[in-house]
């Protein structure tokens, strides 16, 4: 019997060993948790029908019996975006399960269509659910008009358990307003009140972003109130809002705090906002402290705050933009301060000086980004014009990211010739712009249909024949050459006389739903860059057309040996970029994937270049980006890795992909 007990014991604590240790490395398959949404027949018909963009068969859905599918059906018309489709939602503003109502509100919002006004406001006074009462009231930002604004500025909402949700709901709709530059002295004073001590955090973060986005407003009677609130805020992503809307407030005291922001070893994100900030002020006050920020350790510090002379250098600080620049290891800021230096001169014998200086560097570098950023440099002197033009050419269909960035340097330099008033000069580089689009470039062809149809150059009247647009335009493939189609069809359009078109000759990719039910609901990917590790967890729940078609995308090798083409400082990084200069992708689109998320710090969505046009191309965010909601698909969320994020560069690579 004491065997027995003991050969039992031992066969028990193998086992559990065995269930401790699993298996892993390469050739073993994880074991898989449980699936995803999809596996019901019922949703994959609804969100295909949401990727057909079919008004009718969605419709049908609206009526079931269950609320689970009258609420994806909601959920798919925020993608759809049809005026179509606001009257059938209207009537799911009054179904008796809340989520559906909910799901509606956020769909009339979508639609981006005055015409939905009307329904939200009068489903809001009869609303009981504080949920859809906030989802009401950011519904109305999205797609309201003037009335809108001053019922939404002049709400008072009672305290109540309620309260919270509804003041998120009111500081949401005020935000969506102004993206629009659509805002009232009433709705500033309003977003003043919701930055309170008194007032939730999360509507606190809401109003601040308030701050951030308001370009057209002017803050200057507010600047005790936002050190006020900056003082007493301790969320950083709040505190990023107000410090951007310093930058309307121009006062002694706000330019002060600004600096010492600048100068403390805050968070970057934090440093670099101020930066932006300080560009608001006057030149002589902020360019001792911006340039010494270009040689802050912090490559995304010192990249913002180079960005600020191109646009902003005066010719007596020539010389102290090409020294400074020698200085810095970070090139992109470097190139800035190059192309600052070009532009302002006034000597030739200086310009000649600072242009050599650039072409030996660029002839010395193999990196290819290097390449191309000093190659954009010289776009600042008119004296370069043969060289930059030899080299854009030259890299045609080897090296795009160099070539890219040459066409932009081409342009600037007509951009001189504009100010100039040479006629005669504009008329030469019209023929580089035939040939830029006659090279069959997507990139150069985009950049120069796009530069003709500048009406302040009024190509019109230098161009008596435009046929090459048209020949350019008829041969492109779609959709690879979907930037390069949509800028021909808008000069063709411009040349002819005609209201610009906006139909695309698109059709989204169908969803391969074998694919997407073998995905777990919690699928993680890992990225091996050349900076670390970061993991992905996927949303294939909320985004099955994107999560698919980037696990197809990895499994096809797709994304080998590509680099973050892109990276913006406190914004996003960018890859998946086949030519890497973040004008490629693969030879279909996938539709845009809408739903209530909101973009926060790490998360993971697709590039796109208008509605239904993601590919292949997708980027991470560095802090909370609210102003990319419902506009760009969220398909995934950084679950570790954030460190590494935010070092990325321009550059840098994914060495491999790792699905878990």
């Amino acid at each position: 019997m004491k065997l027995w007990i003991f050969i039992l014991m031992m066969s028990l604590l193998m086992l559990s060993f065995g269930k401790t240790v699993p298996k892993t490395g390469p050739g073993v398959t994880p074991k898989k948790s449980k699936g995803n949404i999809f596996t019901d027949k019922v949703r994959q018909q609804i969100y295909s029908l949401q990727n057909q963009r079919d008004v009718q068969g969605l419709k049908a859905y609206t009526s079931d019996s269950k609320a689970e599918y009258r609420k994806a059906a909601a959920t798919a018309f925020a993608s759809v975006q049809s005026v179509e489709s606001i009257d059938i939602l209207k009537t799911l503003l009054s179904d008796p399960v809340e989520e559906v109502r909910s799901e509606a509100a956020y769909a009339l919002g979508q639609t981006r269509n005055v015409l939905a006004e009307p329904f939200l406001i009068s489903a809001f006074e009869k609303e009981t659910s504080p949920r859809v009462k906030r989802t009401m009231l950011e519904a109305i930002g999205k797609c309201g008009t003037t009335n809108g604004l001053i019922y939404l500025s002049a709400l008072i909402i009672p305290p109540g358990s309620s309260r919270d949700l509804i003041l998120e709901g009111q500081a949401w709709g005020l935000y969506r307003f102004v993206l629009q530059n659509h805002f009232s002295a009433q709705s500033t004073a309003r977003i003043f009140e919701l930055l309170g001590e008194n007032m939730p955090g999360k509507v606190r973060f809401i109003a601040a972003n308030y701050l951030a986005r308001a370009a057209k407003e002017d803050f200057s009677g507010y600047y005790k109130d936002i050190i006020r609130v900056y003082s007493a805020e301790k969320n950083l992503y709040t505190r990023m809002g107000i410090v951007l809307g310093m930058g309307l407030a121009k006062h002694p005291e706000i330019l002060d705090l600004l600096k010492s922001i600048v100068e403390s070893k805050e968070d970057y994100r934090l440093r670099v906002n101020a930066i932006r900030a300080l560009g608001k002020f006057e030149y002589k006050q902020v360019k001792d402290l911006v340039l010494e920020m270009v040689l802050d350790p912090n490559v995304h510090v010192s990249t913002a705050a180079s960005e600020y002379f191109p646009g902003n250098g005066i010719p007596g600080d020539t010389l102290l933009y090409f020294t400074t620049a020698q200085k810095t290891s970070t090139v992109r800021s470097m190139t800035n301060l190059l192309n600052a230096a070009l532009k302002f001169s006034t000597g030739m014998d200086f310009k000649k000086k600072v242009s050599t200086w650039i072409k030996e560097v660029y002839k010395k570098s193999s990196a290819v980004h290097e390449k191309a950023y000093f190659l954009s440099a010289l776009g600042a002197d008119l004296n370069n014009l043969s060289f930059v033009e030899q080299e854009t050419f030259a890299y045609v269909g080897k090296e795009a990211m160099v070539s890219t960035n040459g066409i932009y340097a081409l342009i600037q330099m007509c951009g001189e010739i504009k100010r100039s008033g040479d006629k005669e000069g504009l008329k030469g580089f019209v023929e580089i712009l035939k040939k830029a689009i006659k090279s069959g470039d997507i990139a150069l062809v985009a950049s120069a249909a796009e530069f003709l149809r500048d009406t302040q150059l009024d190509f019109k009247t230098i161009i008596d024949d435009w046929a090459f647009l048209t020949e350019a335009l008829n041969s492109c493939r779609m959709p690879q050459d979907l930037e390069a189609w949509q800028a021909l069809k808008a000069a063709v359009d411009y040349f002819n006389g005609n209201e610009p078109g906006t139909a695309l000759p698109l059709k989204n990719d169908a969803i391969n739903w074998d694919l997407v039910t073998s995905i777990p609901a919690d699928q993680k990917v890992k990225l091996k860059t050349s900076k670390g590790d970061i993991i992905i967890r996927l949303m294939v729940d909320e985004s099955p057309g994107s999560v698919s078609n980037f696990i197809r995308l990895i499994r096809e090798g797709f994304f080998k040996t590509q680099v973050f083409h892109r990276v913006v400082p406190n914004f996003v990084i960018q890859d998946g970029c086949p030519r890497g200069d973040g004008t490629g992708g693969p030879v279909y689109t996938i539709g845009s994937e809408f739903g209530p998320l909101y973009y926060e710090e790490g998360s993971v969505g697709m590039a796109s270049a208008g509605k239904d046009t993601e590919g292949s191309q997708w980027f991470i965010t560095h802090s909370p980006t609210p102003h990319l909601d419902g506009r760009y698909s969220i398909f995934g969320k950084v679950a570790a890795g954030m460190d590494v994020v935010h070092r990325i560069e321009v550059g840098d690579r994914i060495l491999l992909f790792e699905i878990q």
